[in-house]
């Protein structure tokens, strides 16, 4: 069975966000074999696999979006995520993928938003405040250390419970935001766009990591106004219209790795619809964490009782 089964909470305690930014980042570059996402959709629920390998483990994630858990209190998203050796097909880790999901997006976009020039001391607006929504504020705040972030969600309770974690935060308009933010990250489940390209300050940085159509966060004056965008994937170009006006698309990929450049505009945009390559970077990054705290070793299970880091919000 597998060695090791955590839940979110154990994910949570293992994390370091800039050894995890950093990983993902040399993962990104360094490359993994990364399989097509493939869904379904069913009784208003949307379901997928996705799948990958790379140094010496296959993983595959199993990841779910359920509308109407929002009225239940219940999470948007569920999933698990497994890892096998490749060598012999040795079960090494199952986990629940809900933290683990949120952790790997945003360490991605932080990625994306350092190649696109971020600067730390900026002033950093969060539209949502859902599960994707609080770990990337978590990790800007932690990595970037802005000057303020501007917290904007149609639940009010929602943005300022989520201000409250933060270490310079206040709850402000989504017109606010937009004109005053050097840094905006949408993470929304909304049909209607949210990111309203004429109100951004030039030369602002956009992140959408909203879900796959129906969702639709960016108006298509971003589009005009940054020209360029990039994506974790090219799948993004099939799974949302927030993508489609712009003049050039470019893998964040072949950006970090030099390979192609963007010819941006007076914003700059980056749009992450989520890819298998994050979910394996995540699984070896927990995998290397736990083998470290065993000297080396793949171990026989997690003790919660101690060992890993331990207050989340601190690293």
């Amino acid at each position: 069975m597998f060695k090791y089964i955590l839940d979110d909470s154990d994910v949570n305690r293992l994390v370091n966000v800039e050894e995890l930014v950093d990983h993902m980042r040399t993962i990104i570059v360094d490359g993994v074999e990364g399989g097509r996402r493939v869904s379904l959709e069913y009784e208003g629920s949307w379901y997928a696999s996705m799948i990958a390998a790379g140094h010496g483990y296959f993983t595959t994630k199993l990841v779910g979006v359920y509308p109407e858990n929002a009225k239940r209190g219940l999470p948007l998203v569920r999933a698990v995520l497994v890892a096998f050796r490749a060598e012999d097909g040795e079960p090494v880790l199952l986990m629940d993928a809900t933290a683990a999901t949120g952790w790997r997006t945003a360490a991605a976009t932080a990625v994306a938003l350092q190649a696109m020039g971020a600067s730390r001391g900026s002033v950093v607006g969060i539209i949502g405040a859902g599960v994707q929504a609080t770990y990337h504020a978590l990790v800007v705040d932690r990595l970037l250390a802005p000057a303020e972030i501007l917290v904007y969600s149609r639940t009010l309770a929602k943005a300022e419970a989520l201000a409250s974690r933060l270490t310079e935060a206040k709850v402000v308009s989504l017109e606010e935001l937009l004109s005053n933010s050097d840094i905006v990250i949408a993470a929304t489940n909304s049909k209607t766009p949210v990111v309203k390209g004429s109100l951004l300050r030039e030369g602002a940085i956009v992140a959408s990591v909203g879900a796959p159509r129906p969702v639709r966060e960016l108006d298509d004056k971003v589009a005009e106004r940054g020209r360029c965008a990039i994506v974790d994937t090219m799948q993004a170009l099939e799974e949302s219209d927030d993508v489609s006006k712009f003049k050039d698309i470019i893998e964040l990929s072949e950006l970090l790795r030099g390979r192609k450049q963007c010819k941006w505009g007076e914003i700059r945009v980056y749009k992450s619809v989520g890819t298998s390559i994050f979910d394996h970077a995540i699984a070896l990054y927990i995998l290397n964490r736990l083998t470290r705290r065993n000297g080396g070793r793949e171990g026989n299970g997690y003790d919660r009782s101690g060992g890993a880091s331990q207050a989340l919000w601190i690293h």
